[in-house]
């Protein structure tokens, strides 16, 4: 937050320059004199020198509020100041400039003589200082109330962007393990499906740790899936029994934040039961105007956790909802043994 000076003067003197006028007409109009003495050189000169005293008064308070309450977070110590040292120096900043140097120039007080005296100058002028220099502390609050919104605002988009790195950091290390395991187990077994399945592991691994972005091309999240699918299938002695149908538009130009899709496949590999031609595994990826559609369903095994565990859906969950918000639907059903999942995006271009 920097002090905008020039801002508050120009505001203060359009605020000053009208109240003045109103004050003039005012006066003059209840005199019958308007038109002989609306412009006479002394009024003239009380007219610029207030402008020039009051506007001190306006920075000199918006300025103990800015040192004070935003650069020492001191609440207590700007309104002490305000009141015993700031009101007495805008008094002092009046007479000074009306009094010496407007009478040192042209040779007219703004006050009579008696009214100049000490005491009676300082309390005729605590109402002035107040006032005037009111118009500074409500632009410097509006100014403070502003900062602290944007202030809140990044905290919010930091915050934001911490935990989606947070949750982003759970998925990525969860399949790379299981991805290794599944090619350990082949290379153990001496399986021909080792090879193949290294090659797939490097893409996966590619895309994990190379793909920062926070959206990326559909096409590459895409591959990802089917690159995994493929590694996930080579790691059965049997012929799994699934139905898979990906039907996503060719040179589409749809981004989607990495890492979306596969939790809900991984989940379905992992925990489903794929042995039972009754119940194949269902993954079907469409994309029908913007929106996007993931449906995976699986017979759900007999099978316990690893000990480390996953990311669990409940993190995906949140990493949705702070990525898309009201742009994404998620059900979760669990009807007779089955565990269904149906994903809605809208995808942005």
């Amino acid at each position: 937050m920097k002090p905008k000076l020039l801002l508050l003067s120009v505001c203060f003197s359009v605020f000053y320059l009208f109240t003045d006028l109103n004050w003039q007409v005012g006066h003059y109009l209840s005199q019958h004199e308007f038109y002989a003495n609306l412009w006479h050189h002394r009024s003239l000169i009380s007219s610029i020198t207030g402008l020039i005293s009051f506007l001190l008064c306006a920075i000199i308070g918006y300025y103990v509020f800015y040192e004070l309450l935003y650069r020492r977070k001191n609440k207590f110590l700007s309104i002490v100041a305000y009141l015993l040292f700031g009101i007495p120096f805008m008094i002092f900043c009046r007479y000074l400039v009306q009094e010496v140097l407007a009478y040192g120039i042209w040779g007219y007080h703004n006050y009579s003589e008696d009214m100049r005296q000490p005491l009676r100058y300082f309390m005729d002028n605590i109402y002035f200082s107040v006032y005037y220099s009111g118009f500074g502390l409500v632009f410097f609050f509006i100014q403070f109330s502003g900062y602290n919104l944007k202030v809140q605002n990044e905290l919010v988009l930091q915050n934001r962007t911490a935990e989606l790195s947070f949750l982003r950091s759970q998925v990525n290390p969860h399949f790379l393990f299981n991805s290794l395991n599944n090619v350990y187990t082949l290379v153990y077994q001496g399986s021909q499906k080792a090879l193949p399945a290294i090659g797939k592991l490097s893409e996966l691994l590619r895309y994990m740790l190379y793909e920062k972005e926070e959206l990326v091309p559909l096409d590459k999240e895409v591959q990802y899936l089917l690159n995994y699918i493929d590694l996930q299938l080579m790691r059965y002695d049997f012929d799994p029994f699934k139905e898979i149908i990906i039907n996503t538009p060719a040179n589409n130009k749809f981004n989607i934040a990495p890492l979306t899709l596969i939790p809900f496949v991984e989940n379905a590999f992992k925990h489903g039961d794929l042995r039972d031609s009754a119940y194949p595994l269902k993954i079907k990826l469409t994309v029908e105007g913007k929106q996007l559609q993931l449906d995976v369903e699986n017979k759900t095994g007999d099978f316990f956790k690893d000990e480390q565990g996953g990311i669990g859906l409940e993190n995906v969950k949140k990493r949705l909802q702070l990525i898309y918000g009201a742009d994404h639907d998620l059900q979760q059903h669990e009807p007779d043994g089955l565990f269904k999942v149906k994903l809605k995006i809208n995808l942005h271009g």
